[in-house]
């Protein structure tokens, strides 16, 4: 199994990016804006309180779902950028504008996600960091096929990064310096890291399903090859 070239697909994101970028920084800050404002309401409780008891149990779980379902319409716009489709910041909203089961199913995809993972990780800490891995492009999924329930959607992704999932590993790693640049900026240069990160995954899920297109359309083929042979001694 050909390896994914992580330097290259960082490579490609980067000149995907190329006139987009304000595009793409103004994209994460209307996220990170709404992401923000969904969490203004636990400023009015203190602490302890009746209110804040009665927050994190009615406006907790529901901004919780909310954020979820806001997490595939931005995967969604950087995927549009590798794709290279037009930008509109509509496109962030699209788990709530593409119908309520879409919504849903965006949410219980990363419900099940993480109660996956943590099941893993009780057994050992390295096995549910592993399905983690295997699990990250379901999301991706969801946004090319809206049709998929949430478990056709993990179980895709783990078809697909079966093999591959040191790969995705070290893809991130080569965003360490840019993280830590973040740090050193007080957290002013997530601004460009984020799209940049956000892009090269998208990238990354975007090779990775024109491979397993190809290997899928080459095992589709293999049967019909000793037809073939019979046909052409007939």
């Amino acid at each position: 199994m050909n390896a994914l070239d992580t330097e290259q697909i960082k490579q490609t994101a980067w000149k995907k990016l190329s006139g987009k970028w304000t595009q793409a920084c103004l994209g994460f800050l209307l996220f990170f804006i709404i992401s923000i404002a969904l969490d203004l309401p636990s400023l009015f409780f203190e602490d302890g309180t009746v209110g804040q008891a009665l927050y994190n149990g009615i406006w907790g779980p529901i901004e919780w779902a909310l954020t979820w379902v806001l997490d595939i319409g931005i995967l969604a716009f950087y995927y549009d950028i590798v794709c290279n489709r037009p930008l509109y910041y509509k496109r962030i909203f699209s788990g709530f504008t593409h119908g309520f089961i879409y919504a849903v199913n965006a949410f219980c995809t990363q419900l099940l996600m993480s109660i996956f993972v943590v099941l893993w990780a009780f057994l050992l800490i390295i096995p549910g960091i592993m399905r983690a891995f295997s699990y990250s492009m379901s999301l991706y999924i969801l946004i090319d096929h809206p049709e998929y329930s949430p478990l056709e959607a993990i179980k895709k992704s783990k078809e697909m990064m079966y093999g591959h999932r040191m790969e995705l590993f070290i893809l991130e790693l080569r965003f360490i310096p840019w993280l830590l640049l973040s740090l050193i900026t007080l957290g002013i240069a997530l601004i460009w890291v984020v799209p940049y990160m956000s892009t090269a995954c998208c990238e990354f899920y975007l090779q990775l399903k024109e491979k397993t297109e190809q290997q899928e359309n080459a095992e589709q083929q293999v049967p019909n090859e000793p037809e073939v042979i019979e046909a052409t001694e007939a």
